[in-house]
């Protein structure tokens, strides 16, 4: 693991097919029940340990420690192949860091001189050449990961540790803003980045769900992030150690009805203001 990139990604593309149906099924299942299953303390937790302990891709798969930034995240904006600048493209990105840093408490600004965090902007043509490139895949991944992915992001943790120290997004922004999931791509990459980074298909609402109808952040997704970065928790936490630190946030989210209001502090971010949400 400490030595080897992790991929994570999403077929972001894919969800426009099972839209209206999913969406008819929240809204049924919400009317009918006094509480939604995702705001049960049980479930919360147990997503939690799904997309911030597990990984489906690489070395990290089954980690047994808790994955974070500890120091402040300094990104950089470059172009491969691609003339700059793209205004909608930046404003997205700033204005989820910015989200980003809000929720997690986390220093995160534009550093174009040491950047520890790249978001490489490209065209679906050069998106192959900039995965091999940026990401240093061999040819036969990148091939695979170009066709199976609509955006990427890979981190890197310190070598003796579990904190991480690096992270590349790349995204083909030609695609992404032709089939309109850019906003996706941005708030899942980068969210991703911090630390919850696996994908399931059975956490819901929420961005690691691929089946998901949500590309922006729900109110699940704000509370993982608001207990990834608790201070309560350390880095390389197994989830023994950790399970009973996580029971007494969630009682303190419960008793402030955090949970409970999540989906509305959401509605709050820029992403949701800017895009009209």
């Amino acid at each position: 693991m400490k030595n080897n990139p992790c991929y994570f990604f999403s077929n972001l593309d894919l969800k426009s097919n099972v839209r209206f149906w999913l969406i008819f099924f929240l809204l049924t299942t919400q009317l009918h029940a006094s509480k939604p299953l995702w705001q049960s303390k049980e479930y919360i937790k147990k997503a939690f340990f799904e997309v911030a302990y597990k990984n489906e891709y690489g070395k990290m798969k089954d980690k047994t420690g808790l994955v974070r930034w500890e120091k402040p995240i300094k990104y950089r904006i470059d172009y491969f192949n691609l003339p700059s600048p793209i205004e909608v493209a930046e404003n997205l990105i700033q204005s989820h860091f910015q989200d980003l840093s809000d929720i997690t408490g986390l220093s995160i600004h534009k550093n174009n001189k040491k950047p520890n965090f790249k978001i490489i902007l490209t065209k679906k043509y050069h998106y192959k050449k900039a995965i091999k490139r940026f990401m240093f895949a061999n040819a036969k991944d990148a091939e695979k990961l170009a066709q199976d992915t609509s955006c990427l992001v890979t981190i890197r943790t310190q070598p003796q540790g579990f904190a991480i120290r690096h992270a590349i997004v790349i995204i083909p922004v030609d695609y992404a803003m032709r089939y309109g999931f850019l906003p996706g791509c941005v708030v899942e990459e980068l969210s991703q980045a911090t630390g919850i980074s696996n994908d399931s298909d059975w956490v819901n609402p929420s961005i690691a769900n691929d089946k998901s109808v949500f590309d922006l952040l729900t109110g699940l997704d704000y509370l993982f992030l608001k207990i990834l970065y608790d201070k309560r928790l350390n880095v390389g936490m197994t989830i023994e150690q950790s399970g009973p630190i996580i029971d007494k946030i969630l009682l303190e989210f419960e008793k402030d009805k955090l949970i409970k209001n999540s989906f509305l502090e959401v509605k709050k971010l820029r992403m949701s203001q800017q895009l009209d949400l």
